[in-house]
């Protein structure tokens, strides 16, 4: 049997480059902006809201900064958290859900204020043209919603009004609910349960698979998943605590829509057949939430 995790611990494929440099030869075809959450012009905003901009596909992790994409209302620049998320494995436009099913066929990012938005206002948030996709599309600045700035940049925004009057308090802010630690991961029915045919043998004594990779013990898979130096095939580390989407283990286990796997990974893991979305949301979680052992 052929182990779902088994390229994971292989060398960079030849080619690859390290981080920081253009990895992949740009595909045929563009990287385009599906659906916003909230939708432009929209009223009536959660105050607890997250701007999320999904993606038609994959997007390269490594292109974002700070400044990629802003949130403001009048002449206030706003501190928010912009993050991409490989997948969309948090619920759409929530703090504290998670995804119970695919909601966006390729990347999302997301822009998640520091502080509740104050009710009544309009907010507008800015995205600026960095994003690329995984396998090096261009983005596509030419859909409704890009403007050109003053020097004739491409600018994409999206206003929206936030529920309630002005000087109504904001709520609360709550977290996101605690992630798994590892030894949960392996629980009965858990994405890595030695029991389950998908990395079953991950766990067998003489193994290919487990010379490899071992997830016969939590121990084991998380000295292995994390603690491990070696780059994984796409040229990042195996797991990269609080960032799923620089995380090999993740680009190893999607597939798209039409059950691809990412470009340039040769072959998906579980090989036989995709791991269930909710078995994903669980390992991006426990890596997003620290991968605790």
């Amino acid at each position: 049997m052929t182990g779902w995790i088994l390229e994971l611990l292989a060398q960079a494929l030849p080619g690859c480059a390290e981080l920081g440099e253009p990895r992949f030869v740009s595909a045929v075809g563009s990287l385009e902006i599906v659906e916003t959450i909230p939708a432009d012009g929209a009223t009536e905003v959660d105050p607890l809201v997250r701007i999320d901009v999904c993606l038609t596909h994959a997007a390269d992790p490594r292109v974002f900064d700070d400044f990629s994409m802003t949130l403001h209302s009048a002449n206030l620049v706003f501190d928010a958290q912009i993050e991409l998320h490989l997948f969309g494995w948090r619920a759409p436009g929530s703090r504290t859900g998670l995804a119970t099913q695919p909601w966006c066929p390729g990347s999302v990012i997301s822009l998640t204020p520091e502080s509740p938005l104050q009710p009544g206002l309009v907010y507008r948030v800015r995205l600026q043209p960095v994003a690329r996709g995984w396998a090096g599309e261009p983005l596509d600045t030419t859909q409704a919603g890009w403007l050109a700035d003053d020097a004739g940049t491409p600018i994409w925004t999206i206003e929206f009004r936030v529920a309630g009057d002005p000087g109504d308090d904001p709520p609360e802010l709550t977290p996101l609910e605690p992630g798994p630690t590892l030894v949960e991961l392996f629980a009965t029915d858990g994405p890595f349960d030695p029991e389950r045919a998908a990395c079953s043998c991950h766990g067998m004594p003489g193994q290919l698979a487990t010379e490899r990779l071992n997830l016969s013990t939590p121990e084991l898979a998380w000295s292995e998943l994390v603690l491990a130096t070696k780059l994984g095939s796409t040229g990042f580390p195996r797991v990269t605590p609080r960032d799923p989407s620089t995380s090999a283990l993740i680009h190893e286990l999607l597939r798209d829509g039409e059950g691809q796997p990412l470009h340039e990974v040769q072959t998906a893991m579980p090989p036989d057949q995709p791991l269930p979305f909710a078995d994903l949301v669980r390992i991006a979680h426990w890596i997003d939430a620290g991968a605790e052992p």
